[in-house]
């Protein structure tokens, strides 16, 4: 179990998506992405970190984006880190956005998507995505982020100068106020080289689920277990 409740932004957003896709029915949907958060899932790839809940989907090459929670350390999912997983990259894991309102504004203003196929009516995709653009900018007041390469290469760095232990998934492991802060942070950066290499020794995966479950993290031991146990499969 956990104590997380879904962001408030994120039920909003799946509202008005409902109610609104009917406006512009040439786009695949008016965000571009499958949206859901199950907090009893733990399944999942390999590589999702499980200190993560995912939200979004590309529907492609497994590509989805999750709110990171950093072991418990935030505590309001509404002011989570976005990351982005990729399965079939070397580069599995990033951090996208500083939260969820900064993801969406991201998103919703991404002048590139879907404007590079031949098989789209490119006219009417600009007439409805700037119908969507409008309303999401009077619904939630989302604005476009002024230069997101330099936005991501910030958030980046800002990140880095904090982490406490570098980790090969990129994201590493911030630091915990407790005495026995190092070595909690060693072990925790342990669980994501784990699942970054798609580890297959059962025992060391049970071993460090095991100890996840002494620490309380039930559902990060759940999460760790079920995918890592699906890779050896």
């Amino acid at each position: 179990m956990n104590n997380y409740q879904p962001p408030k932004l994120l039920e909003q957003i799946i509202k008005w998506e409902k109610d609104f896709s009917g406006e512009v029915e040439y786009l695949n949907n008016p965000i571009g992405l499958g949206l859901s958060m199950e907090f009893e899932d733990t399944e999942g790839y390999f590589c999702t970190p499980v200190d993560s809940f995912p939200f979004a989907w590309t529907g492609g090459d497994g590509i989805h984006y999750a709110l990171l929670t950093d072991f418990g350390l935030i505590k309001d999912l509404n002011e989570a880190p976005v990351i982005c997983i990729s399965p079939m990259d070397s580069e599995r894991t990033r951090l996208v956005a500083r939260n969820l309102y900064d993801f969406f504004s991201l998103n919703f203003f991404d002048e590139t998507k879907n404007l590079n196929s031949e098989y789209f009516d490119h006219d009417r995709l600009r007439r409805e995505k700037m119908k969507v653009i409008n309303e999401v900018q009077e619904q939630f007041n989302f604005a476009p982020i002024q230069n997101p390469l330099k936005y991501i290469q910030d958030i980046r760095l800002e990140r880095s100068l904090r982490i406490t232990t570098l980790t090969d998934d990129s994201l590493g492991v911030m630091p915990f106020p407790s005495s026995d802060s190092h070595q909690k942070e060693t072990f925790l950066a342990s669980i994501r080289n784990l699942q970054h290499s798609a580890c297959v020794d059962q025992v060391v995966v049970e071993r460090h689920a095991k100890e996840l479950l002494q620490m309380g993290m039930t559902h990060e031991a759940e999460s760790f277990l079920a995918r890592m146990l699906l890779v050896g499969q």
